[in-house]
């Protein structure tokens, strides 16, 4: 008996002697039988019922809902839990011709519950032109209470208690150069409770160029000066000329602003008279005549490109029948022409002559090339099954 024969065998057996303890043990649980209850060992009076308080302690909580986990869940924040609020802004003014562009972006986040609105802080007079926001409650409107700007808001929850929305405000006010500007200031931590720090950088620009700044700096402005390099990319613009960031929201940032010097040149003419008039000058010198006129030598023409067509190959004696891929000894194609009048067939492969003076070429997967004695070359097309192959 064979080896196979052996492990087919030891596997049937080891099969079966599962089957048979199965069945045993199924055998031994149908016909087991309870014994009668026997004589207690202790007297019924001498058992004493429990302590209700004891049940009541180890008994389980009642779940409710799955909504209502937050009494369970060791990590689900408490409601109770106010809001902690941290914004970081990026601002940008841009001077015009005679008004100030103002873009204030906000992006707030807090955790571990979220806030319903976003209360700002506005300076005085000073108006909202627009206001941009993709977390915006739509069943509620934005709008200002005095100097109290209140924004409604859903916030995204980004992960397990941390929330996020972004605001952007813009504010849109005239100046007049010269003159001395005062960027405003719109701030969260006067406004929205538990603001636990608000940071951020500010860029002034001037498109086109019709004004020039000179910012008034100090220790109180609590601002810090920065490289334009140094600004977000959101911030990043051609026309940014001054670039600062600040730790909190009670800066201050005033800016001479003078109109763009120009000059203009005009022409005056000497003391004493009109200037000079410049003498006309007077046509080029001609050529002495010993000189012979140069003749410009025509270039020679390119030399074209002439490649050979193939020629019909329906004119030779003989057509394609076949194109055979023989992978032994070495892979190559093999070309199954049939002479049109005796029938006879012909198996060639690349370099072999065909009959008289034409030889095969090239053989590829759809094309037979043929090249006569004067160099002249046929080409059949075409495709064939792949029964061939086989």
């Amino acid at each position: 008996m064979s080896a196979e024969m052996n492990k087919e065998k030891a596997v049937f057996l080891i099969g079966a002697l599962l089957f048979v303890w199965v069945a045993i043990k199924l055998l031994l649980f149908l016909t087991h039988h309870t014994p009668p209850p026997g004589t207690p060992l202790a007297p019924g009076a001498a058992v004493l019922p429990g302590d209700p308080a004891i049940g009541n302690f180890l008994a389980p909580d009642r779940l409710d809902s799955y909504l209502e986990r937050a009494a369970r869940d060791p990590f689900a924040p408490p409601a109770s839990e106010p809001a902690q609020f941290f914004v970081r802004a990026a601002i940008s003014h841009h001077f015009l011709r005679s008004v100030v562009q103002s873009r204030y972006a906000f992006e707030c986040r807090m955790s571990p519950t979220p806030v319903r609105e976003v209360r700002f802080q506005l300076p005085t007079q000073t108006k909202v032109s627009d206001l941009f926001c993709k977390e915006l409650d739509p069943e509620r409107q934005w709008g200002a209470d005095g100097r109290t700007l209140v924004v409604p808001v859903n916030p995204t929850l980004i992960k397990r208690a941390y929330y996020r929305c972004q605001i952007t405000i813009v504010l849109q006010s005239p100046f007049a150069a010269p003159g001395t500007w005062t960027a405003p200031v719109i701030s969260c931590a006067e406004a929205t409770p538990n603001v636990q720090c608000e940071v951020g950088c500010i860029a002034v620009a001037t498109p086109g160029d019709f004004v020039e700044l000179t910012p008034k700096e100090g220790r109180e402005s609590n601002l810090n000066r920065i490289t334009l390099e140094g600004l977000p990319r959101e911030l990043a613009a051609l026309a940014n000329k001054l670039a600062y960031e600040f730790r909190q929201a009670n800066y201050s940032l005033v800016i001479d602003v003078k109109p763009k010097a120009t000059t203009t040149i005009v022409a005056v003419p000497p003391k004493g008279g009109p200037p000079p008039l410049k003498p006309k000058e007077g046509p080029p010198p001609l050529k002495s005549k010993g000189e012979p006129p140069a003749v410009k030598q025509a270039e020679p023409p390119a030399p074209k490109l002439d490649i050979p067509k193939a020629a019909d190959a329906d004119a030779l004696p003989f057509k394609l029948t076949a194109i055979v891929r023989i992978h032994e000894p070495e892979p190559r194609r093999q070309a199954v022409l049939r002479d049109k009048q005796t029938g006879e067939y012909f198996r060639k492969f690349e370099g072999d002559i065909v009959m008289a003076d034409l030889r095969v070429v090239s053989i590829s997967d759809d094309a037979v090339t043929i090249e006569d004695s004067k160099g002249k070359r046929y080409k059949f097309r075409g495709r064939f099954p792949e029964q061939y192959n086989d």
